[in-house]
């Protein structure tokens, strides 16, 4: 499997169950103290003042965005599907959302202080 063809697989999966996913998981940290408790300890580690923002690599609906940013990260999401990033963005208006694809970003070296893959790579596959 090329990464074109496993990418297009991948973003038009996840066009095309965007507003059913984004329902389903909208509560789903609520039961996870274990993944609350990683993810206050990712932003523990990158609120340095000086860090920058963090990427949310996969970002889907932005639930994982968004919780970053109330734990006091500055948080942005990219994410391949158009159609999860426009949920992120009316779910969560006051935060950026871009689409793209995380084996190819649009980011400068050191313009980030930290980036997290919530289940986002699992897509990959092991050939690549």
């Amino acid at each position: 499997m090329t990464e074109s063809t496993y990418l297009h697989a991948t973003q038009l999966a996840y066009d095309t169950v965007a507003a059913d996913y984004a329902e389903l998981l909208r509560d789903e940290l609520d039961t996870k103290p274990l993944d609350r408790a990683m993810l206050a300890a990712f932003a523990e580690l990158v609120q340095a003042p000086d860090a920058g923002q963090v990427a949310d690599l996969g970002c889907g609906p932005g639930r994982i965005t968004a919780h970053l940013q109330s734990l006091g990260v500055n948080a942005f999401g990219i994410d391949l599907s158009p159609q999860m990033v426009a949920v992120a963005r009316r779910s969560h208006p006051d935060l950026r959302f871009e689409q793209g694809s995380m084996t190819a970003l649009d980011l400068a070296d050191g313009a980030v202080g930290g980036a997290v893959a919530w289940y986002s790579t699992v897509h990959t596959p092991p050939e690549l």
